[in-house]
């Protein structure tokens, strides 16, 4: 079964790095360095400014330590066909788990020493601990997360379903004290007592003579699996996602301004997409909120004119896609409309999304910025919005028509 998971795994990471391409990108990994520079030198003047004996310093390190341990879902790779072929080697899935146990703990590891980096200046800057202390905060934090994944472990196996939630509910309880006891005692101290609850609840997840739930578990995995998908679907066409519609009655006023000419054609069928497709509009409002969230936020215009013209590019990048999605049908086809128009109408609905999200924007600016420099923040994004509908959309569209 050793074996037999190493090749699952390699075929899993192989699917994933052809979906990689496209998510890594030039301009998404350029916008990241943009949005991680812009945040860290943010946060180093934040850090600045906060005094030394600053109460809130460790509760808020605590309380995002604590809050980040359940990220990270147990990988088994099952899939709906072993529950025929596998059965026979039940007795040997045992060893199948424990090495999906070791394979799932890699990527909170990763998130764990990225967030516990960020936040140990917050720990110094309240207790004034060593870089050594680093090291027993992350082994704190993910001993926790092996004790969580043993669970989920556990939770594969029949008859398990109120022990597992039971044990859960103590693990995160567990977890706080620890999380807490390490900031307000000692950093050895977290690790020591983490890796007590690891042995404890190791001791207690064993599964003993139990049989595997294999329905629960393929399912599991593909709740799993479906998240991760969902993420990719923001870059690229997944076929495994389906795309969900809902018709949104209140925005039918909008579609109803289209007139009903040959060359609104694309420009029709592109707007309803992007008013009741899940993936376009649900994107779309996420992006819209979570920028206006941050500009209310930030009172320097340098920085409110980067993260406005960042989520401009990013709504306008997410919307691309919408080019490509009628083209599976054959009707469209057939329509008597030349390829020009298509072009056209993806600029239209691209100028008239991104003029919005400008002049929301610039509301949510108005808060810290003068009258002056709101009318300056709004001509900045249009400028930019026209740079991208008339010179970076063509050359996108050019490449994905090649």
């Amino acid at each position: 079964m050793h074996d037999f998971f190493l090749l699952r795994r390699q075929r899993h990471q192989k699917k994933m790095m052809k979906y990689m391409r496209y998510v890594l990108n030039d301009h998404f990994v350029l916008v990241c360095l943009f949005l991680v520079g812009g945040l860290a030198f943010y946060y180093s003047n934040l850090l600045k400014q906060l005094p030394t004996d600053f109460p809130w310093s460790l509760p808020i390190v605590g309380i995002i330590w604590w809050f980040i341990l359940p990220f990270g879902k147990l990988a088994t790779l099952v899939e709906p066909a072993d529950m025929t072929f596998l059965l026979p080697k039940e007795k040997e899935m045992g060893k199948y788990l424990s090495r999906g146990l070791r394979h799932s703990i890699a990527f909170p590891f990763v998130i764990e020493l990225l967030i516990c980096g960020v936040l140990l200046p917050l720990v110094v800057l309240a207790k004034q601990v060593s870089f050594v202390s680093f090291f027993f905060y992350l082994l704190m934090l993910w001993g926790l997360k092996l004790g969580n994944l043993r669970i989920q472990r556990l939770a594969c196996y029949q008859e398990t379903r109120e022990q597992t939630q039971r044990l859960t509910v103590f693990w995160f309880c567990v977890s706080g004290v620890i999380i807490f006891a390490s900031l307000y005692g000692s950093a050895w101290l977290g690790t020591i007592l983490a890796f007590a609850a690891v042995f404890g609840f190791i001791s207690i997840t064993q599964e003993k003579d139990r049989l595997l739930d294999w329905s629960k578990m393929i399912d599991q995995e593909n709740a799993r699996l479906h998240r991760i998908y969902q993420f990719i679907n923001l870059f690229t066409d997944v076929p495994e996602v389906e795309a969900k519609v809902r018709r949104r009655k209140y925005l039918d006023g909008l579609l109803a301004r289209i007139r009903f000419k040959q060359e609104n054609t694309y420009l029709y069928l592109f707007a309803r997409r992007a008013l009741r497709g899940a993936e376009f509009g649900g994107l779309f409002f996420r992006l819209l909120i979570v920028g206006g969230v941050l500009l209310f936020s930030l009172n320097d215009f340098r920085f409110i004119a980067g993260v406005s013209m960042l989520f401009i590019y990013l709504i306008g990048f997410q919307m691309i896609p919408l080019y490509n999605q009628f083209d599976y049908i054959s009707a469209t086809q057939l329509y008597p409309v030349s390829q020009k128009y298509k072009k056209t109408a993806l600029r239209q609905l691209m100028v008239i999304l991104l003029s919005a999200a400008a002049i929301i924007f610039t509301i949510c600016s108005m808060i810290h910025l003068s009258i002056v420099g709101s009318f300056a923040l709004l001509v900045l994004l249009l400028g930019e919005i026209g740079l991208f509908a008339w010179f970076y959309l063509p050359t996108r569209i050019k490449k994905m028509e090649d």
